[in-house]
């Protein structure tokens, strides 16, 4: 049984790979959807480069985020983040992961949108409260705040944003190998639907 799984997931490999070789996956969604982590699996899998938005900004200034948004203020980490988004290149096929709040600004949705294939991380509430709270050490910004009170509003305002993403992928406590697999399957759906390519 494994055998067959293992070998249909390489021939959706293959295929995702032989359509859309020269474009990159872009993940988009809440902190704490897991785009870090499930893009890195994803990465592995295709045998492309992660590329983490963040972590690239945190690299270039010697800075965490957070120190940054306490420092200059969120207006300027958004066009710090902009830029960076602006020189992702359209030819690269990297796997990108982005900040939560990235995909909310027009201006990113429309180059995020025109450069590849996003991917709506669309993780349950639950899950990302009980990720956030775990991991509050790493995100100073929340220490002082009502976390589920915080996730409600910014589901509220921000999840018809991430909706126009090419891809809404529902996560409900999958695993990771779950989740690389559902995402394996929806990419290739998604390019035999609208890139006019036949199906193995």
């Amino acid at each position: 049984m494994n055998n067959i799984v293992n070998k249909n997931l390489s021939e959706v490999i293959h295929f995702i790979n032989f359509h859309h070789h020269n474009k990159p996956i872009i993940f988009v969604g809440m902190m704490g959807a897991g785009k870090s982590a499930i893009g890195r699996i994803l990465a592995k899998s295709l045998d492309r480069v992660f590329c983490d938005i963040d972590q690239n900004i945190e690299n270039h200034y010697n800075m965490k985020i957070y120190e940054i948004f306490e420092i200059y203020g969120e207006e300027k980490f958004r066009d710090i983040e902009h830029e960076e988004i602006k020189r992702i290149n359209s030819r690269s096929n990297n796997v990108i992961a982005t900040g939560g709040g990235a995909f909310t600004f027009q201006r990113n949705l429309n180059i995020l949108n025109n450069l590849g294939l996003t991917v709506w991380l669309n993780t349950n509430k639950d899950t990302i409260i009980e990720r956030l709270k775990k991991n509050i050490n790493n995100r100073p910004l929340l220490k002082n705040v009502d976390i589920e009170k915080h996730v409600d509003d910014l589901l509220l305002k921000r999840n018809p944003l991430y909706s126009k993403a090419k891809l809404n992928i529902i996560s409900k406590n999958n695993s990771k190998t779950e989740m690389r697999n559902k995402i394996l399957l929806k990419i290739k759906k998604y390019l035999v639907e609208n890139k006019n390519v036949k199906s193995n």
